[in-house]
């Protein structure tokens, strides 16, 4: 991605010749000014306009890139450039504050007051632990932090940002967390080359249930050509989690997408009794998942319109309300290497629309790294 360009607007050119005129927050300012006018100074220069949305992207040497939500990347320079110690590793963000997992085992905390500016200039850090080891995964549980590295996970407190406990996944060091994901007060967790899912509950930290997803994905791969499918199998794992409306999306290593019933976790609660149902999906990718997201969608309801003068008069206040009124919808996005179709294989004869898809496939196959995207209405 292309982050600096001669192409950039005259408005641009002159905010950074305004910028490199203005002394660095290690420069000294003049004696005159106060430490308040100085930092206002300094702040004035370096933080974005509080009233629009912003979006942070992270880099391998540490830098973060901080643009307005409506601007062009591709020929906007950056509104903010901000240097940290370590390599970016993951970004999530609450009402008020930014919190980056950096490579060195440190979570870097950005906040901004109620209609202030962000304060890039000094962050607050946290060490998770002597180890020094990446933090791969961040969430918002339960108004607490939950960081992932290697295979502790670590809760901070936001308001004191301060670590309150760290329990491990597993026992093995060596088998890191890849992913974390929350649904309500249930936190689903996968470890490094395995295909298994730990729940969690958020308010004791106990491990509830272990969900073994290899039948499922023996079952979508029945068809598949014998060769293929142990190739699959040998570094099966989990690739990608999302929640999405009480739903659990996973993503595998064999292009697989599977859905699971999210079971609802409440306090005290003890080990499932049973295992929720997981509902493999015939559509996938021919390499791996690389991620799940979803988007919500807005559409206008339609309302049917009344076919006498009575009822238009009886239903005209109500109809006008009712007209505006919309209903929101998901789409959920998956992003992986090729696509395939697990219906069209020897094992499911193929049906006109499984002719079809075939077609698709065999065009799409001559090159199945081409990466592609599959959407959901949900």
């Amino acid at each position: 991605m292309e982050l600096n360009s001669d192409d950039s607007s005259d408005e641009d050119n002159s905010l950074d010749e305004h910028s490199r005129s203005c002394p660095s927050d290690k420069e000294t300012f003049p004696m005159s000014l106060s430490e308040d006018e100085m930092l206002a100074a300094t702040k004035a220069h370096h933080i974005p306009d509080p009233t629009q949305g912003t979006m942070w992207i992270g880099m391998e040497d540490g830098r973060i890139f901080v643009y307005y939500c409506n601007d062009n990347i591709r020929i906007k320079k950056p509104r903010i450039k901000v240097q940290l110690p370590s390599a970016v590793h993951c970004i999530t963000s609450t009402e008020h504050s930014v919190l980056v997992g950096l490579g060195n085992g440190q979570v870097a905390a950005f906040h901004r007051p109620a209609q202030g500016f962000w304060e890039t200039l000094h962050p607050s850090y946290v060490d998770l632990g002597p180890s020094a080891a990446p933090v791969q995964r961040m969430i918002v549980v339960c108004g607490r932090l939950w960081c992932a590295c290697l295979n502790m996970i670590h809760v901070i407190n936001l308001s004191t940002l301060k670590i309150e406990t760290s329990f491990p996944v597993v026992t093995d060091p060596s088998r890191h967390v890849t992913d974390m994901v929350s649904s309500g007060l249930g936190v689903w967790v996968s470890v490094q080359n395995s295909v298994v899912l730990r729940l969690c509950n958020a308010l004791t930290y106990d491990f509830i249930a272990d969900l073994n997803l290899t039948p499922s994905v023996q079952k979508m791969l029945a068809g598949c050509d014998d060769i293929l499918r142990q190739h699959k199998f040998a570094c099966l794992r989990v690739t990608a989690m999302l929640t999405c409306k009480d739903l659990l999306w996973v993503g595998t290593s064999a292009g697989v997408i599977m859905t699971i019933n999210a079971p609802h976790v409440v306090q005290g609660m003890g080990k499932l009794s049973s295992m929720p149902t997981v509902t493999g999906i015939w559509h996938g990718h021919t390499g791996q998942v690389r991620f799940l997201h979803c988007l919500e969608q807005n559409s206008t309801a339609a309302i049917p319109i009344p076919s006498t003068r009575r009822s238009i008069r009886r239903d005209h206040r109500r109809h006008s309300i009712a007209s505006a009124a919309t209903m929101n919808k998901m789409i959920v996005i998956s992003g992986g290497d090729g696509y395939e179709d697990f219906r069209c294989t020897p094992a499911h004869p193929a049906t006109p629309t499984a002719i079809t898809a075939t077609a698709v496939v065999d065009n799409s196959g001559r090159d199945d790294s081409t990466n592609h995207l599959l959407l959901w209405q949900c």
